[in-house]
Parts: structure tokens; C-alpha cells; sequence
């Protein structure tokens, strides 16, 4: 311990110098909460035709207006749903195991598959429960409406009740630009609406196939997604930057804290590292 006056001192500088970086910190954190708000805007627009010909009523609580010549239509009618199975521990017999994914497995454009759980899945499960690549995940609890798009990511995969797969029933769909729909659906609370709120919000299938979606033609789709990929692209690279310089002004405080009161440097002559101002 140091004498009283040069403790005195130590804190002055750790109070100046942690608010400065919790300063930055929350101004990071504001941008990163902007990037993402700067996605949803983006997509909306995109999905709502970017206001371009001739528009009409979509009869859409979320999304007024689309082209005129786009449809309005339930899930049913485009997608097949399937509801993944049940997970019973009890009846588990080992002679089938597959690798199944859970709901935490599947997040927005983002599929785990490191240390997957395995359960028996027989030939009729095979059938009913398998992927392709092209199936879309949706997660039925948590963050309700997540979703995700397989790319085949392991040869043979399965998945658990809590995650629904959508395949389109024809190729008149474009799956990548269904994933667009939900994120902005699941992002407006489209499927909380008419939730009872005495129960645990959830998507049920049937909830699913019934909600109503635009679905502008098969090339439109295409050209939509496209053009929202390389958008995504974009905005989850300076996401990144961001969480890196997070990362790295917390890291550079808590050093600082640990030097200051160890007597490592010198508080009255003290700059900061290239490395920790660069962040700063």
C-alpha cells in the first residue's frame, strides 16, 4: 500500500482515465446498436420493394404498401413446416443415433455445429426430420422467428422439436429471401401479435403457416436477397471493427487498473501504449 496522499492520487487518475474509456465504450456500443438498427431499415426497404412502380394496399398490418404485382400469401401456400422431434432421454436406445440441432444452435444466419447432441432418429424420423441443403430453421421459442438457412454444414443432421424447418414447396421460392422475411417479421414482432400474454411466447407451426407474407417473383427474390447480402456483408464487417475495439478498450482498462495500483507505472507521467491509444 502506498501513503494515503499517493492513494488519493492513483484514484484521481483510474477515475479520469476509466471514464474516459467508458466514454468510448458506450459510444462504441451506441454505433454497434445503430449498425443494427441501420440492417432492419435497410431491409424493410428492400423487402418492401424500395417504393419503386406502382404500389398497392398489402392489407399488412407491418408492411402497407408493396408492387403491385407482388402477392400476399400464407407460409402454407409457399413452404412446407415442419416441426422438429420431441427429445424423450427415456427412450433413447443408441442403435440410430444422429446429430440433432437445437433451438441455441440456430441463430440469425448462423448454424452451430460444433459438439452436437445425438438422439435415435429411425427410418421414419430420417424421412421426416432430415435437412437439405436450402432448408430454412426457425426457432419456435427464445428469440422467436430466428432463423437461419442450411447449407449442409454436416453430411447427415436432424433437428429437435423448438426449431421449425421450412422448404419451399416449389421453385418459385427463393429460400435466402424468406430468410429477409422473417428477420424483418421476427424483428417488428409480427409473430408476438395475438400472443397470450398469461403464457410463454412461442411460434407454433400452425401460428406459422398461417401468418401472411409479400412474395415478389422468383427473380425479384433473388435480385432482393442479393443485394441485402452484400448490404449485411457491409454492415457486419464495420460490427466486427466495432466489437473489436470493445474488446480491446476493456482489456486496456483493466490492464490499467492493475498497473496503477501495483505500482507498475508512473501515474504522473503516464501515456498511453500506440496499441491502447489506436483503440481510444
Amino acid at each position: 500500500l502506498p501513503d494515503i496522499d499517493e492513494q488519493r492520487e492513483i484514484v484521481t487518475f483510474l477515475d479520469r482515465e476509466t471514464d474516459r474509456i467508458d466514454q468510448l465504450i458506450s459510444s462504441k456500443q451506441s454505433a454497434f446498436h445503430l449498425l443494427e438498427a441501420q440492417k432492419l431499415a435497410i431491409t424493410f426497404a428492400a423487402l418492401a420493394g424500395d417504393g419503386s412502380g406502382v404500389r398497392t394496399m398489402s392489407g399488412l398490418d407491418w408492411l402497407p404498401e408493396i408492387p403491385s404485382h407482388w402477392s400476399v400469401a400464407p407460409v402454407y401456400s409457399r413452404y412446407k413446416v415442419q416441426l422438429g422431434k420431441m427429445l424423450d432421454s427415456a427412450r433413447i436406445a443408441g442403435t440410430s443415433l444422429k446429430p440433432y440441432l437445437r433451438n441455441q444452435d440456430v441463430q440469425w444466419d448462423r448454424v452451430n455445429t460444433e459438439d452436437l447432441p445425438s438422439m435415435d432418429f429411425d427410418v421414419g424420423d430420417c424421412a421426416k426430420f432430415s435437412l437439405k441443403v436450402g432448408d430454412l430453421l426457425v426457432c419456435e421459442g427464445g428469440d422467436i422467428g430466428r432463423t437461419a438457412l442450411w447449407h449442409g454444414e454436416v453430411e447427415e443432421c436432424y433437428f429437435q422439436k423448438a426449431v421449425h424447418r421450412l422448404r419451399p414447396r416449389s421453385q418459385q421460392d427463393y429460400p435466402r429471401f424468406m430468410h429477409y422475411l422473417m428477420y424483418v417479421a421476427s424483428k417488428l414482432g409480427v409473430f408476438l401479435a395475438d400472443s397470450n400474454p398469461n403464457t410463454i411466447p412461442h411460434l407454433t407451426a400452425e401460428k406459422l403457416r398461417r401468418q401472411r407474407l409479400p412474395f415478389p417473383t422468383r427473380d425479384e427474390q433473388y435480385a432482393i436477397a442479393s443485394k441485402l447480402d452484400f448490404r449485411w456483408k457491409q454492415i457486419e464487417g464495420l460490427r466486427d471493427r466495432i466489437k473489436a475495439g470493445i474488446a480491446a478498450a476493456q482489456e486496456y482498462r483493466s490492464a490499467l487498473i492493475s498497473a496503477a495500483v501495483t505500482g507498475q507505472i508512473d501515474i504522473s507521467t503516464y501515456r498511453p501504449p500506440e496499441a491502447a491509444a489506436a483503440c481510444l
